[in-house]
């Protein structure tokens, strides 16, 4: 559901300027939409799911010479990092990286390519819930792996159905701002539900 909501949200703003004229200029119905919006949804997957894997590693490496059990601190600052990002999602900051879109001019082969770079270096609210992902994942790699790539398979469905109906429906109707805005306050606060949640984990680890 995170991943539905923050596929929706102001990581929209991060693909779509790019994807979604790609697709409306060089493809010419909505069988070839899906496809592109597949092969880049694929590689976003697996460059999140690598991601939540190291994250774990990392997390457990350190998680050795400061335990929760004792300070805390660390899952409290990814808390505080988690309820920063929400609060400015919500206040209207859209919180983006840019990755150059020279990879388009390939075709519809490197959408690959372009979607595993947008997820080597995604968004903030991604990396949000990466670090998240690192806390709960409780040292466990293979874990770690399998929430990020089911958080990235929720994040696959607007680029999908985006790029579906992109030769159908005008794409005027993608930029209606009510909708955007209620997606970006859900995905704000999703992340400061998890930054909670987490601070109530750490205080009944500490009490």
């Amino acid at each position: 559901m995170a991943g539905f909501t923050m596929g929706w949200g102001p990581c929209l703003a991060y693909v779509a300027p790019f994807l979604l004229p790609y697709i409306g200029a060089t493809k010419r119905n909505w069988q070839e939409g899906l496809r592109v919006g597949l092969i880049f949804s694929i590689g976003r997957l697996l460059a999140l799911s690598i991601l939540g894997g190291l994250a774990t590693v990392a997390f457990s490496f350190i998680n050795r010479f400061f335990p929760p059990q004792k300070s805390g601190w660390l899952y409290l600052i990814v808390a505080f990092f988690m309820i920063v990002v929400g609060a400015s999602i919500i206040l209207g900051k859209g919180l983006k990286m840019h990755v150059g879109k020279r990879v388009l001019d390939k075709g519809s082969e490197s959408m690959f390519l372009f979607g595993f770079l947008m997820g080597i270096a995604p968004c903030v609210p991604y990396v949000a819930i990466l670090t998240y992902i690192a806390c709960i994942a409780e040292n466990a790699i293979l874990a770690g792996i399998l929430y990020a790539a089911v958080f990235a398979t929720g994040t696959a469905i607007a680029p999908i159905v985006l790029g579906t109906l992109m030769g159908i429906i005008p794409a005027r109707l993608f930029r209606r701002e009510k909708l955007f805005n209620i997606f970006q306050v859900v995905c704000g606060a999703v992340l400061l539900l998890f930054g909670f949640q987490l601070i109530y984990y750490v205080l009944n680890l500490l009490i």
